[in-house]
């Protein structure tokens, strides 16, 4: 089992999700593809497990004892480790999988909320909405350094904030020349800041 997950991981980490198959996976390591289901019962399993390797390897952080604080190192820790597997992101994104071994980062977040002052409901409908903050960042940063490495030009969108005028449309021209600096900026912890303030604040 274990080289299984091992092969698995390895081919949605460098060819995507979609290049995981039964078929594929048995070719890799030198089986049948009904060999495979001995083991495992189909993709969606095959992508729990290698999730739940890389859920595993996250070591658990000492975590402050103010809930806001606790918020960010936590959603930060969420953050950096799906930003370093894109592929997982799509996976999550259809919310229908989820690796078991993220259930202790669920539940600390909830408790953060909680603790900050949310009943459990509001909790609920605040992690959801930081989220789906945190999986659209990914898949929009993600998609956005994809694109513009295929590029052999500008991105339109900057060549047309640059051509924009002054009269017409002051806030974009005042930002013309910072355009392309600004779509390089991480600001997830700043959304992420204001996300979380927002819901502690409607709390009190």
């Amino acid at each position: 089992m274990n080289d299984i997950v091992t092969v698995s991981e390895n081919i949605v980490t460098h060819e995507g999700v979609q290049a995981l198959t039964m078929r594929r996976l048995a070719k890799e390591l030198d089986t049948s593809p009904m060999a495979m289901y001995r083991h495992v019962a189909d993709k969606d399993q095959l992508l729990v497990l290698v999730l739940d390797r890389i859920v595993a390897r996250i070591e658990r952080p000492e975590l402050p004892e103010d809930p806001r604080q606790r918020l960010t190192v936590l959603w930060c820790l969420l953050h950096g480790e799906l930003s370093r597997h894109p592929w997982a992101v799509d996976v999550l994104a259809a919310g229908d999988l989820m690796a078991p071994s993220v259930l202790w980062l669920v539940e600390s977040i909830l408790g953060a909320f909680v603790d900050a002052g949310l009943d459990h409901q509001r909790a609920a409908t605040a992690y959801r909405a930081v989220w789906h903050y945190t999986v659209g960042e990914i898949i929009v940063r993600t998609s956005t350094d994809r694109r513009t490495a295929e590029l052999d030009r500008s991105p339109l969108s900057i060549v047309m904030v640059s051509e924009v005028e002054q009269e017409a449309m002051p806030h974009l021209a005042q930002l013309a020349n910072e355009w392309t600096a600004a779509r390089k900026t991480d600001a997830y912890a700043v959304g992420l800041g204001a996300l979380v303030d927002g819901f502690i604040g409607a709390s009190d």
